[in-house]
């Protein structure tokens, strides 16, 4: 299973947990890390209400990056996030920063509208390997990171979960273009659920998979049963999708979500945010199938039970090792 990816990493398996919000925790990391793959703390991780501050949220991410190091020695990332269109700094990405120094994180996944390059630089000056996603991925883009200095890219199809691409450009198209370009080793993600699907962005040219549903319908993920349980029972074809703050948000057909649609429709946008942005965490770790939203991959409908993150990449490794 070597390749640029775990060499870079230093894992056992290019398998990894992406960045969500709300939806990782410590134990949830520690738990794809010790399976051989790197789990990665997103915003909110092991959280269940917002931080009131940048200095509140340092103080909770510390104490999930602790967390993370009693159970497990295995490597493990920190998402982080570039300030929107890099034009001024953020005192959010100030303080996970200082976070990242202070607790010698080496492991990020940044992810922007493009790479900060003053971001970068400092990332690398204290020797912190930078895997960036960019939120609306196109070729152009993407070679633009490369010459950036990013040390490996992720390439998101639009099946992907969570705020989708501004351009709905798949998996299977927008991979191979990419790995025909560049020279850094690229990871796919978006619709990525099983081995076979692992075994295909490989066939492409990816050296590393990049995955948060499946890792959602899991036993150490702190989203919520009944969210889990709703991954489970939905069929692609159920969800519903529209253009939200950033990027297009999908979502299985919840009330929220159904009012989000209605009222975008209606061109009332800062309406609908009510029940898209806030509903967020309320769909995805709460579990209510109301007044929440729950953004997964479409190829959800292929997930039919819930599985520990050890069964998870087991079954993806023995496909294709």
């Amino acid at each position: 299973m070597n390749n640029r990816i775990t060499e870079l990493l230093g894992i056992e398996y290019p398998i990894i947990s992406a960045a969500m919000t709300w939806v990782t925790s410590a134990e949830f990391v520690a738990a794809v890390s010790n399976s051989g793959g790197m789990g990665v703390l997103g915003p909110n991780a092991g959280q269940t209400d917002k931080a009131i501050s940048a200095e509140d949220m340092a103080e909770r991410l510390t104490k999930e990056i602790r967390k993370v190091r009693a159970l497990t020695d295995k490597p493990f990332a920190v998402n982080y996030i570039f300030p929107m269109g890099g034009a001024s700094e953020d005192p959010f990405t100030n303080a996970v920063f200082e976070v990242l120094v202070k607790e010698d994180v080496k492991n990020v996944i940044a992810i922007g509208q493009i790479v900060v390059e003053r971001e970068l630089k400092r990332l690398k000056e204290h020797n912190i390997r930078v895997i960036y996603r960019d939120l609306s991925p196109t070729a152009e883009r993407l070679v633009e990171a490369e010459k950036a200095g990013v040390d490996a890219l992720i390439v998101t199809g639009y099946e992907a979960g969570g705020h989708m691409s501004d351009h709905k450009i798949s998996t299977l198209s927008l991979v191979p273009q990419i790995t025909a370009l560049i020279k850094v080793p690229v990871i796919a993600a978006g619709g990525i659920i099983d081995g076979r699907g692992a075994k295909a962005a490989f066939a492409m040219g990816a050296e590393g998979v990049y995955m948060g549903t499946r890792f959602i319908a899991t036993e150490e993920n702190p989203a919520s049963i009944e969210t889990k349980k709703a991954l489970i029972d939905v069929k692609s074809e159920d969800f519903i999708e529209f253009k939200s703050g950033m990027g297009h948000l999908r979502t299985i057909p919840t009330a929220a979500g159904k009012k989000a649609l209605e009222l975008i429709n209606e061109g009332n946008y800062e309406e609908a945010y009510k029940y898209y942005g806030d509903g967020f965490k309320i769909g995805m770790l709460d579990g209510d199938l109301v007044n929440g939203t729950i953004s997964v991959s479409e190829s959800a409908g292929g997930i039919h039970e819930i599985l520990t993150c050890r069964e998870v990449v087991e079954e993806i490794v023995n496909v294709i090792r």
